[in-house]
């Protein structure tokens, strides 16, 4: 419930970073995770995109060290923790406007909900030819971490495109989900205005069992 009341938050801010994220716009208090385990803490500051790196620096006037998502574990500010994703494609403006995914090698993803099935939730900036600017894409990533592969399945989060398109995005979770029909069942009914906590939290109680 906890985890569902946070994502509540994450999702009424309809990313305004610098709303729900602190770190977007200046340093905020956080910790590294080092690939040898060990911790550094003092603040951080990330915008999410998967063309950001995590600045890091232990105090006010210390000079910032800089982290790709390749020389970390993890990073957590507060009760969010973020950790690397890597090779998935995700729904991008090249989706939305031509129906085509965009790969991406590396990027942080904030960990929704973990167990028999990872979430996390990340976004993809990328530009708008259509509106001529800038826009962040958010993307559920999904992964069954019982996978060897650790694959990651993406799911676009409205982002304004047709309906059609959401229901082809809908075909890889198919597959990830297909000993669960009651989950596939809900994710076939699932339209773009419906609230898609509701599956976030089928998804949570299996997690659970």
């Amino acid at each position: 419930m906890k985890q569902i009341f946070s994502l509540v938050l994450i999702l009424s801010t309809l990313f305004s970073y610098g709303q729900k994220y602190a770190f977007a716009t200046e340093f905020a208090d956080g910790k590294v995770t080092l690939k040898d385990q060990s911790e550094l803490n003092g603040q951080i500051k990330w915008y999410p995109s998967q063309n950001d790196k995590l600045s890091f620096r232990t105090g006010e006037k210390e000079k910032a060290t800089k982290y790709t998502p390749n020389d970390i574990v993890k990073f957590s500010s507060g009760n969010m923790k973020f950790v690397p994703l890597y090779n998935f494609s995700a729904y991008a403006e090249n989706y939305a406007l031509v129906g085509s995914t965009t790969k991406i090698t590396e990027t942080f993803g904030e960990v929704i909900s973990e167990g028999k099935f990872n979430i996390y939730f990340t976004s993809i900036r990328g530009y708008n030819a259509i509106a001529r600017t800038i826009e962040d894409y958010p993307n559920f990533i999904f992964q069954d971490s019982s996978d060897p592969e650790k694959k990651l399945y993406a799911y676009p989060y409205r982002i304004r495109m047709k309906e059609k398109k959401y229901e082809k995005a809908k075909e890889n979770l198919y597959i990830l989900f297909k000993d669960y029909p009651e989950v596939v069942e809900k994710i076939k009914a699932f339209k773009k205005e419906n609230d898609f906590l509701e599956i976030i939290k089928m998804v949570e109680d299996i997690n659970k069992r």
